[in-house]
């Protein structure tokens, strides 16, 4: 007995003792970090987007329209089925034919005699098949539910640009804010080292306790910095997760580096690529709207065709004064016929002159629209160009800038080291490091939004 508590008491124990390590383990399957170049993290974008899993919808609820208006030509079947019960049955009044036809016999009757041609139970069911032959609003109207299917799966490719390049700047924004990171940490090591030393040379006598604070102070604004672009971090960092619709739970690790973004700007070829705007994404979705707006004016004008539609019905009624519907003894009357119908539009007041008038007005807009879309992208383009153009000047300025604030501040460092150089020069070397470092880092990002932004314009679909 006491042998078998002293198992079960381990085996709670040893439970008690893996269940956390086990769970420890689960955890850091699940906590798995999934690494992501751009192309990875904007194909897992197309699938896991917000904005994109609606307008994929939209795509879907697009062809189930195709399907819908196509169906209005098809054959149609309608059922109906009725029953009724006179409580009290209808009655109607009639002549005495008996009266009229021997006035002698019958001169005492009535002139009028009471009727019934009812009886207490009726029922009726039938089915009537229709099919349209000819309809110019069906014809034009599928055509329009076609157009606009294609419309909407423009629409859903513009959309997934859009996301595309949304992932881009958020993935290039991080990347940027890593890179900050890890120079204004490394330069908070040389910072905190500075101190240390520098309190050694005041213990020695070597430099004023002024000098000390002073490379104090210099340290505390570096660590206030660093906190801020941490900080920074993270907002970058959830904006990325939450533009590709990554899970909150779920860790990301981005495996391409801002070197290789940067080799691939080629600004003489970006800048120097011909515009067509016809194959613009935006310019090519506007033409779409307009072919919809022809075809609501084609429309518009089907209203003064006929309509010929055929049917054929199948109908049966049963009638009698017991309940008895489902006996031979009481026979079920049919009915069955066939038929054609036309309807003609003859007068509606100037109505449909009117519906025309303004379908036709709106097409004459369009070609307007068109016309500034056309002016408003080659205005964009060379916006653009300029833009980018400046982007990757500065970039190049702000690269060289850093370089050699870099190449100044160590020197005077080691100068202040030396005791060459004054704390005064060593904190507005420092100043200027700092500045060159934000200025750089903003560079970057500045000439790979702007290449994002131009590659969009000039990108042929």
């Amino acid at each position: 007995m006491f042998s078998t508590s002293k198992k079960l008491f381990c085996s709670i124990l040893l439970f008690l003792t893996c269940s956390p390590a086990c769970l420890n383990a689960q955890n850091q399957v699940k906590q798995k970090p999934l690494e992501f170049t751009l192309q990875q993290a904007q194909d897992f974008a197309y699938e896991n987007n917000y904005d994109l899993k609606n307008s994929a919808t939209d795509v879907k609820i697009a062809g189930k329209m195709v399907k819908q208006n196509t169906a209005i030509g098809l054959p149609q079947i309608n059922g109906t089925a009725s029953y009724m019960d006179y409580l009290s049955v209808p009655t109607m009044v009639m002549p005495n034919f008996l009266k009229q036809m021997d006035p002698v016999i019958f001169k005492n009757g009535p002139d009028y005699v009471p009727m019934s041609l009812y009886v207490e139970y009726n029922v009726q069911g039938a089915l009537q098949l229709n099919q349209l032959i000819y309809s110019g609003q069906y014809l034009v109207g599928l055509q329009t539910a076609k157009a606009y299917l294609e419309t909407a799966k423009q629409k859903n490719l513009k959309d997934k640009v859009d996301v595309r390049d949304l992932v881009a700047n958020a993935y290039y924004q991080l990347l940027v804010t890593d890179e900050a990171i890890k120079i204004l940490d490394s330069t908070y090591v040389v910072v905190s080292r500075l101190v240390d030393e520098a309190r050694k040379a005041q213990d020695q006598g070597l430099i004023e306790d002024i000098d000390v604070d002073q490379a104090d102070l210099n340290r505390s604004n570096l660590e206030a910095q660093l906190t801020d672009t941490k900080s920074a971090r993270n907002v970058a960092y959830a904006s990325l997760k939450f533009v590709i619709g990554l899970k909150d739970e779920q860790e990301l690790v981005l495996t391409n580096h801002l070197d290789f973004f940067l080799a691939q700007v080629d600004r003489d070829a970006l800048v120097g690529q011909p515009f067509d705007y016809q194959r613009n994404i935006d310019y090519t979705l506007l033409k779409r709207s307009d072919y919809l707006t022809l075809m609501q004016y084609k429309l518009s004008k089907t209203a003064y065709q006929p309509t010929l539609a055929g049917f054929l019905g199948i109908a049966a009624s049963a009638s009698m004064n017991s309940w008895a519907f489902f006996s031979d003894q009481y026979p079920w009357y049919k009915t069955t016929n066939w038929g054609l119908s036309l309807q003609v539009p003859i007068w509606s007041s100037g109505s449909r002159k009117y519906a025309v008038d303004q379908a036709r007005l709106n097409v004459e807009k369009t070609k307007v629209t068109d016309e500034k879309m056309r002016v408003g992208l080659e205005l964009q383009v060379e916006t653009a160009r300029k833009d980018f153009s400046n982007a990757y000047a500065i970039y190049q300025n702000q690269k060289k800038g850093f370089e050699i604030a870099l190449k100044i501040y160590t020197k005077t460092m080691t100068k202040y080291r030396q005791g060459i150089a004054s704390s005064t020069d060593l904190n507005q070397r420092y100043s200027q490091f700092l500045t060159a470092n934000n200025n750089y880092m903003q560079s970057i990002f500045g000439v790979l939004s702007q290449k994002t932004r131009l590659n969009k314009l000039l990108e042929q679909f």
